[in-house]
């Protein structure tokens, strides 16, 4: 693996366009992921009592989640780099499904404290430091006081780490995936648990935890899914 460098880094739209592709070629999720019915039923649910509110999905591809939500009583609104996506999204969102560019604000589109619950999954660790950065105080500004987040970040442990070509100053490591997948991707790898914290302050942490499908053993793509789960709170103060 090269040491840290700071020319060659990729540029958002490469993940947009890859994204617009594998949408028109069927990708996408058709039900609900498991770790985030659990979370819903467990945390959302029985914990905290959420049987509704105002929900934005961030990076909300196909829209799936946000249908999940729907069907318990949320008022789900969702935005996403990849047109493709969108559209089909729309289908049951109509205009709450809303295509964005890589890395825009969102101010134009929300207010502050508008949001119940703010919810991202498998999306934000795409970005490098600064955006994530900007990313995370706008998804805090939009959550009212009291409100919940919810986010997934890949871990270090994850097997994609075994296939890092680059390191870039600006957080992000080069995939090149050429078995099952045959991609190139960029991540930003999670460490450990006060790197997580560290990244979705200032919401308070109340829950940490993790998913991990795949082969126990196995280092090819097939290894390790390990996900970081971080769910928060924003104080009233």
């Amino acid at each position: 693996m090269n040491n840290l460098r700071q020319t060659d880094r990729p540029l958002p739209t490469e993940s947009s366009a890859a994204y617009d592709k594998k949408y028109e070629e069927g990708y996408g999720l058709q039900y609900p992921d498991g770790h985030v019915i659990r979370c819903y039923e467990r945390v959302f649910r029985y914990e905290l009592g959420l049987s509704g509110g105002r929900l934005l999905d961030f990076g909300c591809g196909n829209g799936v989640h946000s249908k999940y939500f729907m069907g318990k009583g949320f008022d789900c609104y969702g935005v996403d780099i990849a047109a493709g996506a969108i559209r089909q999204a729309q289908v049951f969102m109509g205009e709450k499904a809303i295509w964005i560019q890589p890395n825009q604000s969102l101010k134009r589109f929300f207010s502050d404290g508008e949001f119940d619950v703010v919810f991202s999954n498998q999306v934000l660790y795409y970005m490098n430091d600064t955006d994530l950065n900007k990313c995370v105080k706008e998804l805090y500004d939009f959550t009212k006081p009291g409100g919940i987040c919810f986010f997934t970040m890949m871990s270090s442990y994850n097997c994609y780490s075994n296939f890092v070509t680059e390191e870039y100053e600006n957080g992000l490591s080069k995939i090149v995936l050429d078995h099952r997948l045959h991609e190139t991707t960029y991540i930003n790898f999670i460490k450990d648990e006060e790197h997580l914290k560290k990244v979705f302050a200032p919401f308070v942490p109340l829950h940490i935890g993790y998913y991990d499908y795949g082969f126990l053993h196995d280092d090819s793509e097939n290894g390790s899914s390990h996900h970081y789960i971080f769910i928060g709170k924003k104080e009233f103060k």
